[in-house]
């Protein structure tokens, strides 16, 4: 069976950064990216609050909002969330290849 991956480049600008906060703007993504990501971030306790929005379904930018708590930075909290993500799509793809 052949696997291949596929390899996107998402323009980010900062718009502000802080030690708990960081917002940003996303180019070229829309809810796909971004409703996992918060719903990840908002299971977290060190996550005040995340959120974004698209400016509009045509442009596809999407402001992104989140406010840690408990002094870890905000980068490494949205690493950590993408990690847990890749590691359930890997469990959920292991599951569809070991299931025949």
């Amino acid at each position: 069976m052949l696997l291949f991956h596929i390899v996107f480049v998402i323009k980010i600008s900062i718009v502000r950064a802080e030690d708990n906060y960081l917002e940003a703007v996303v180019q070229g993504e829309t809810y796909t990216l971004f409703a996992p990501l918060i719903e990840y971030l908002l299971k977290r306790p060190d996550v005040e609050y995340a959120m974004y929005d698209v400016d509009h379904p045509l442009t596809q930018n999407v402001r992104f909002r989140i406010k840690t708590k408990g002094g870890k930075p905000p980068l490494d909290v949205i690493k950590d969330a993408v990690n847990a993500i890749l590691k359930d799509i890997e469990e959920l793809e292991n599951g569809f290849l070991h299931s025949s």
